[in-house]
């Protein structure tokens, strides 16, 4: 699997690069290995390129060339949509035109076994930084059979968020922080019942790979002892029932109509079409956005729900983002610095700009009432995502050749949500295939 997985990547990147070169806003800064004596004879700074879809604040990029002159970051917006990856995809393998690279939600691992991204452990060794002290439950995301390839430095956890006034319209109680799935689902019924003339759904989930899982994940495993693909698990077949029946009941959009609609959980649920969510703590940052999402409703949030009475709560599902350093940068050194100076310096840049900083010694009395000032969560909701006795789990693979497992099931999976496979032969498939692939 790790071979075809190296292979899909250079073989995506190598036609891309086909026709593309340096990008025009980087193609003036670069520091080339041409005019690398001219700038150490006028001492110019050295250039590094920080790619990212999500810039908290200029002011942190600023703050980080005024305290380090010999360092220039130069920061480059791209789009949030699919294509992102790919386009971080083809700058890493380009030749040296991107020096810090952020990659989320699982897809680092890929990446970390290609051979993309350079290792850090000399860094982290060298600085003496206690990787699971400062980072607990996110570190492992940085890492790869022990090496660390990345740093985390912004996270997401799921929850419920629920629109009070659809709830206080329906004479509906407000979702428990200790509810469980079965719960959830009779108040979402309830909540789709009231609002069906209205083209009001009781909830809503999203077609991400994986994202049925995020409660189930609580229980469920996605290998076997020996090593193979364990989609039958009973909580996984549990997951894709419930996430069908809500379906085929309209208690949330079908999964077909968001694919066709291009429907999107932030612009779904802030304008008015469902009475709750399942999303992550991203939601946060785009409330904040009025411009964008006018919205005029109270939300409240709540933990996910209990997968059954077995499961102590509160429960959250999760995934960190982690910044690497291409393996082909020519400034590493420079590019660790900035890394290093993000991760411990700005986490309250950060979580005013709606994500969860990852740095926890940065974690402050405050920080759930930055995270939630200027969007209508109550500080109280806001601390949800900070607690230290949250049982966290995720529905991403983050195991070795797990991509490629969470593409092969969303491949067949949706073929059952759609009604043209029955569950069976989707569960068959999806093992014949994942094994197929663990075998290469």
């Amino acid at each position: 699997m790790k071979r075809r997985t190296m292979f899909m990547l250079c073989l995506a990147a190598a036609g891309a690069l086909a026709g593309c070169g340096s990008s025009a806003d980087s193609a003036g800064t670069q520091a080339s290995a041409d005019n690398a004596p001219a700038a150490e004879a006028s001492k110019e700074p050295v250039v590094i390129n920080y790619y990212d879809w999500d810039i908290p604040d200029q002011k942190f990029i600023d703050d980080f060339n005024a305290a380090n002159p010999d360092i220039k970051v130069v920061v480059h917006s791209i789009p949030a949509n699919g294509e992102r990856l790919t386009k971080l995809d083809i700058l890493a393998m380009s030749g040296g035109d991107m020096d810090v690279m952020p990659i989320s939600d699982g897809d680092q691992f890929t990446r970390f076994e290609s051979g993309m991204l350079a290792p850090l452990d000399e860094f982290i060794e060298r600085d003496g930084i206690d990787m699971e002290a400062s980072f607990g439950k996110y570190a492992i995301w940085g890492q790869l059979d022990g090496t660390y390839y990345g740093i985390p430095f912004r996270a997401t956890q799921s929850g419920v968020y629920y629109n009070k006034d659809m709830f206080d319209a329906a004479g509906v109680p407000y979702p428990s922080d200790d509810w469980t799935l079965e719960e959830y689902i009779e108040t979402a019924r309830k909540m789709a019942e009231w609002g069906k003339d209205d083209g009001i759904y009781g909830t809503y989930l999203h077609t991400y790979a994986n994202e049925w899982a995020t409660v189930a994940a609580q229980k469920g495993k996605w290998f076997t002892q020996d090593g193979k693909c364990n989609i039958k698990d009973p909580a996984w077949v549990k997951a894709l029932e419930t996430r069908k029946m809500l379906d085929d009941e309209n208690i949330q959009m079908p999964y077909g109509q968001i694919v066709a609609a291009k429907a999107v959980i932030n612009s779904s649920f802030l304008g008015g079409k469902e009475a709750m969510a399942n999303a992550g703590s991203w939601l946060v940052r785009d409330m904040k956005n009025k411009e964008k999402f006018p919205f005029d409703f109270e939300v409240g949030v709540a933990y996910l729900p209990r997968f059954d009475e077995t499961v102590e709560g509160p429960c959250s599902n999760y995934s960190a983002s982690v910044l690497g350093i291409p393996a082909n940068s020519q400034h590493k050194e420079e590019a660790w610095r900035f890394i290093k100076y993000y991760v411990e310096e700005c986490s309250d840049y950060i979580a005013a700009s709606g994500n969860l900083p990852t740095y926890l010694p940065a974690y402050t009395d405050d920080i759930a009432t930055i995270f939630c000032d200027g969007s209508p969560l109550s500080p109280e909701d806001g601390q949800k995502f900070f607690s230290d006795s949250v049982n966290l789990t995720t529905n991403k693979i983050i195991e070795s050749g797990g991509t490629e497992y969470m593409q092969i099931a969303k491949e067949e999976i949706e073929q059952y949500f759609n009604g043209e496979k029955t569950l069976e032969e989707t569960l068959d498939n999806v093992e014949r295939r994942v094994n197929e692939a663990l075998a290469e």
